[in-house]
């Protein structure tokens, strides 16, 4: 395993390998944050009284998240910064 560039094509493999987020811990302002591919329940995962929401919103960790179809659809391929572990 490695850190590689993202791309729309890493995360058109990662997708496919049925990922559907990205998670870093890397600060916000970070110009090279690494992420680490996850899957969650969107559904779940996404509403404000989540467990995961909750935990992603304690003070002081900057934890960030990318939603990887968000990302394909949304994120032109020159805007995607970071690498990603694969």
């Amino acid at each position: 395993m490695r850190f590689v560039k993202l791309t729309h094509y890493e995360l058109r493999r990662l997708r496919d390998q049925g990922y559907n987020i990205l998670r870093s811990t890397s600060p916000l302002s970070s110009d090279n944050p690494s992420w680490y591919p996850d899957t969650v329940n969107l559904d779940d995962f996404m509403h404000w009284g989540s467990k995961e929401m909750r935990r992603l919103s304690r003070p002081f960790e900057e934890k960030h998240l990318l939603v990887i179809q968000d990302a394909l659809e949304n994120i032109n391929e020159e805007d995607l910064i970071g690498e990603v572990w694969v």
